[in-house]
């Protein structure tokens, strides 16, 4: 599957969505799963935002309990389940400890009430709903926790995934039922026909002509760069006001044994994770107002200071420093404007609201509700297009997996194996940049094995693969390169 220009440019959609995120991903295949004409575009790389800068997790968000939003964690616990069911393969139970502490803000006594409330929302059978341990048994799952001031802790399960991948295969999937998808495909400016828009005006960025796509329907799923997108349309776009805010984490040693941990900050009561990731740990999330473009938003030495603390402070056999980091990574959430004044304490609800007769902004929302949102987006698309109602499909329609994940491991121990994936990337999943292959194909960038030399090898499969000169290999290594260490303290 490569990037087909000439069919965005030849063909009169019944919608284009702007954004290859996961909300626009999830629309898109919501919309080929109802028989509508799709096309998408992404100025970058599918995932390349926010939806490959997640905490990898499929989640309640219990944490949200506290802010009494009993609504959105009681349908991200039935969407948990549905993501479980349709993508098992991408979608995996991850146990977790939350471990409690005499100075925590909330007690072990209001924390096991909240889980009731969680395994409550979820309908979980009875054998897999929360446990509640005492101090001894917590030790015993996790010996490197601190002791003094323990009280007990919650075993409850959430689910990880691979964030990236997980946008990918519902890109590939609407693909593969007729949507017209091109990544590195810039809209510049929308074509207007009085309070109607009648194409988008796009360049390739990789150095191909600019032209228009024309279509009935247009939405702006480009979530932390919507207000941009918004402006180029003469319509009022009030309703979707953003108040952004900063994720940063960590790539860290293997931290634990074999739980995730979900715990509260010692220094302001925010709930942090430490999770499993290969044979290392991710930590995270902070969640600190972020005001700039979000294609630069990065990881200060604030950030990392902050969470090697807490880290430290839960771990202290493990005296984490910033030499351990093996590379970071930094997301922009595009949340709804609000009048909490904590960042964490923000609405993850989504709103949907249309502009002018056929323009559909998408804000706010969740990873974990991306199929909801796409729902709703496609329910307003077929009301703009007068089209009868249709049932939304993706469900109960399985999401197939496009192809396994390499790891990190693979690339090193079994090079002929990787080899043939990387040359499928590129022949199959648009992959046209060297980040493209370490950042979003696979989770090389996300390992011990990001660095240069496993990437100039990388490089190498896909210069001859892709045909690039000398001068494009260069110039891809060092724009990876200057990436990865920037990622690094």
């Amino acid at each position: 599957m490569n990037r087909d220009l000439p069919a965005l440019a030849n063909q009169f959609f019944d919608v284009l969505i702007v954004g290859g995120g996961i909300l626009g991903a999830g629309i898109a295949r919501d919309a080929a799963l109802r028989g509508l004409t799709v096309a998408l575009v992404d100025r970058a790389d599918f995932a390349a935002g926010t939806s490959s800068r997640s905490s990898k997790l499929i989640h309640g968000g219990f944490r949200y309990l506290e802010q009494r939003a009993f609504g959105l964690v009681a349908e991200s616990c039935r969407e948990r389940a549905v993501l479980q069911r349709i993508a098992p393969h991408l979608v995996r139970p991850l146990p977790f400890l939350l471990p409690v502490y005499a100075h925590n803000r909330n007690s072990l006594g209001r924390v096991r009430a909240g889980m009731f409330l969680y395994d409550l929302f979820a309908g979980f059978p009875k054998a897999i709903r929360h446990q509640s341990l005492p101090a001894i048994r917590t030790l015993m799952k996790e010996p490197n926790l601190a002791r003094t001031g323990l009280t007990g802790s919650v075993l409850f399960y959430d689910c990880q995934e691979d964030d990236a991948r997980f946008c990918l295969d519902n890109i590939l999937d609407a693909a593969e039922r007729g949507a017209a998808v091109a990544n590195y495909t810039e809209l510049t400016e929308f074509v207007t026909r009085e309070d109607r828009l009648i194409a988008a005006r796009v360049r390739d960025r990789l150095g191909g002509p600019s032209f228009e796509i024309a279509a009935r329907v247009f939405v702006n799923a480009t979530g932390p760069w919507g207000p941009r997108v918004a402006a180029l349309a003469p319509f009022d776009a009030g309703e979707i006001a953003l108040q952004p805010t900063k994720g940063v984490h960590l790539l860290l040693p293997q931290l634990t044994q074999k739980y995730a941990l979900a715990f509260q900050a010692r220094s302001d009561g925010r709930v942090l994770f430490v999770l499993p990731w290969g044979d290392c740990s991710i930590v995270g999330t902070t969640d600190t107002d972020f005001d700039g473009d979000p294609a630069s938003v990065r990881v200060e030495p604030a950030d990392i200071e902050y969470l090697l603390a807490e880290v430290n402070t839960l771990l202290p056999g493990k005296a984490v420093t910033p030499a351990d980091i093996i590379t970071t990574f930094a997301g922009v959430r595009a949340l709804l404007r609000s009048d909490h004044a904590a960042p964490s304490a923000r609405s993850r609800e989504h709103r949907i609201a249309r502009a002018g007769q056929n323009l559909v902004h998408i804000a706010g929302g969740k990873y974990t509700t991306y199929r909801l949102i796409a729902r709703d987006a496609v329910n307003l698309a077929e009301r703009i297009l007068d089209r009868r109602p249709s049932a939304c499909r993706t469900g109960d329609t399985p999401l197939r997996s496009h192809r396994p994940p390499p790891t990190g491991d693979r690339l090193a121990e079994i090079p002929d194996v990787c080899q043939s994936d990387i040359i499928y990337a590129c022949a199959h999943e648009m992959a046209v940049k060297l980040g493209d292959v370490m950042r979003r194909r696979t989770s090389l960038a996300l390992s011990r094995h990001g660095g240069p030399d496993v990437a100039e090898r990388v490089a190498g499969i896909m210069a001859k693969n892709l045909g690039w000169t000398d001068v494009r290999l260069r110039t891809e290594f060092q724009e990876y390169f200057d990436e990865w260490k920037r990622s690094r303290p």
